[in-house]
């Protein structure tokens, strides 16, 4: 059932087996798998069914640094299905090196390994509703299907990877229907929880307080809490959640809200295909279920490992949207239509713009002049565009994740996404402002390390020589300072990672190899929170596989200690 805090007649207490914050990817999952082991679990929501624009200055950090992290409210969601609402349905597991202890990358060891998340990679596929967890072409994709390009040799480089692409699955209306009819699932939005209560002194979960909208307050009473409340607000919560603690809950050793990840991106130097145009594989493809796939160019496992690199992947891309020297009408379009993009992709826009907008200078009437008259002067073009974009995207159930335009001279603009290290030092903490219902707004203070910067320069270079022998592909740095480049990547700041990490012991992260809190029995924390590394790719498919993992574990405790009772 799912029950309007706004106008249902709530008691004052309610009772569940497990208690669960947040309905995103993580939280849906999580409900889903504990009900359909017979558990009774409530959901609460801090939004409503449809999105607020209101209820997003909940979201609003009190500072940001730098300046260029992209602002935290653009990419989450405070609506019933998370911040899946918004989106680029982008499924990527991680590698086995993800879950490696890299002495080259500090703090990466995970208390896991990749053998305890894979068996549930499958099962997260089906609730992103991305196809079967098959990730290589040839494997996915009917008929003869080859790399990126044809005649690449070296080992270093990784041409038939593909990623595949949700929907995108909406998962607040996707699973609506199936949280509504389940009995043992109460669903409360507009019900965001003040804190997380325990008893013993802290020692045990004993359920949450939810803030109701008449200012009374809801008693959850649960033995088992879970917080899916994403990589801000998680920390957030916690820290807010003192009780007995004027650190916060499971801060006892300042490490909630630490190692917070993003990703390493931009734009650096271009990618040349000098193969026939026809063995160049660089648009989206559709496997035979008819899912979206697209293939990335990925520095090998055997690569990092061997010169001591971290995560890079690379992509190639359309020119920058912002600049209308690019002449292209549909980029030009684009970007005068920039906040009707599908969000993923206009969030990221909207972070690099100011850079691009102060790199071009001169008038803003001058400047949008310009977007007009590519317009214009292209409109043929941006019409035949335009069909294909409504039939494929706007009409299409499954819909096209992306632009990818196709350059004559098949020359592209080169997309970077590297892995950030885990820095003690990268954090998320409570400011002194507060929201509109007095909670404490988040400051960030994100930050890369020098192995960062030169991991990624590394990697290109590495890269660069990998397919600078095949005659079928090239990369050019010429006229670029990689070390420049490197240190001046914008952190868009859409993948919050990291600020509740698992680990092997209360010294090194905040919850344990089963996700649950060091110091304080039956808190979990579920999520890209609990992530010890970031790796290269999007985090929401690896933290739907973890959920799974996380609800198996619960059940098996769950049914264990009713044996023992």
């Amino acid at each position: 059932m799912i029950f309007d805090a706004r106008k249902a007649d709530l008691p004052d207490r309610i009772e569940a087996d497990v208690a669960i914050i947040g309905s995103g990817a993580a939280g849906i999952t999580l409900a889903l798998e504990l009900a359909a082991a017979g558990l009774q679990v409530v959901v609460v929501e801090a939004g409503g069914e449809a999105f607020d624009t209101a209820e997003q200055e909940f979201y609003r950090a009190e500072g940001i640094d730098p300046d260029s992290h992209g602002p935290v409210h653009m990419f989450r969601r405070r609506v019933l299905g998370g911040s899946t609402s918004v989106w680029g349905g982008r499924c990527i597991p991680f590698d086995p090196i993800d879950f490696e202890e890299r002495p080259w990358i500090g703090y990466s060891r995970w208390p896991i390994g990749y053998e305890d998340v894979a068996p549930h990679y499958q099962r997260a596929t089906e609730y992103a509703v991305s196809g079967p967890a098959i990730f290589n072409a040839g494997a996915a994709l009917p008929g003869e299907q080859g790399p990126i390009v044809p005649g690449v040799t070296s080992p270093d480089v990784i041409l038939d990877r593909i990623e595949r692409f949700s929907h995108p699955t909406h998962f607040g209306k996707w699973y609506r229907d199936r949280l509504e009819q389940d009995p043992r699932i109460r669903v409360y939005i507009h019900a965001p929880v003040d804190r997380i209560l325990t008893d013993h002194g802290g020692a045990v979960a004993a359920g949450l307080l939810v803030r109701l909208p008449d200012e009374r307050t809801l008693t959850v009473a649960a033995a088992r809490v879970i917080i899916a409340a994403g990589g801000l607000e998680t920390p957030r919560l916690l820290l807010s959640s003192d009780q007995d603690r004027a650190c916060g809950l499971g801060n006892e050793r300042d490490l909630v809200g630490r190692f917070y990840q993003c990703h390493i991106e931009g734009e650096i130097g271009r990618i040349a295909f000098h193969a026939d145009r026809r063995d160049i594989r660089m648009d989206y493809e559709r496997t035979a279920d008819g899912i979206y796939v697209r293939r990335y160019i990925w520095l090998s496992p055997e690569a990092q490992r061997a010169k001591q690199l971290s995560g890079l992947v690379l992509r190639p891309n359309h020119a920058n949207i912002v600049d209308p020297a690019h002449r292209h009408p549909v980029l030009s379009a684009m970007y005068i239509v920039k906040s009707q993009i599908v969000p993923e992709y206009a969030r990221k826009l909207t972070s690099l713009e100011d850079v691009a907008r102060k790199e071009l200078g001169g008038s803003s009437v001058a400047f949008y002049a310009a977007h007009l008259r590519n317009i214009i002067l292209g409109s043929p073009r941006l019409l035949a565009f335009s069909a294909h974009w409504t039939r494929r995207r706007i009409l299409a159930r499954r819909k096209l994740p992306s632009v990818v335009l196709d350059d004559p001279r098949s020359i592209y603009p080169l997309d970077v996404n590297g892995e950030q290290e885990p820095n003690p030092d990268s954090r998320v903490t409570l400011g002194e402002a507060r929201d509109g219902r007095g909670m404490r707004r988040i400051r960030i203070d994100w930050r890369t390390t020098v192995g960062d910067r030169q991991r990624l320069v590394d990697g290109l270079r590495v890269l660069q020589a990998a397919l600078a022998g095949s005659g079928t592909v090239s990369l050019d740095f010429s006229g670029v300072d990689l070390e420049a480049e490197a240190a001046r990547k914008i952190p868009v700041g859409g993948h919050h990672i990291g600020t509740a990490r698992m680990a092997a012991s209360p010294s090194e992260g905040v919850c344990d190899a089963n996700c649950e809190l060091f110091g304080t029995r039956g808190v979990y924390i579920a999520g890209a929170a609990a992530f010890t590394t970031s790796s290269f790719a999007n985090p929401t498919l690896t933290l739907i596989a973890l959920s799974l993992r996380l609800a198996e574990h619960i059940v098996q405790e769950v049914r264990g200690s009713r044996a023992i009772s």
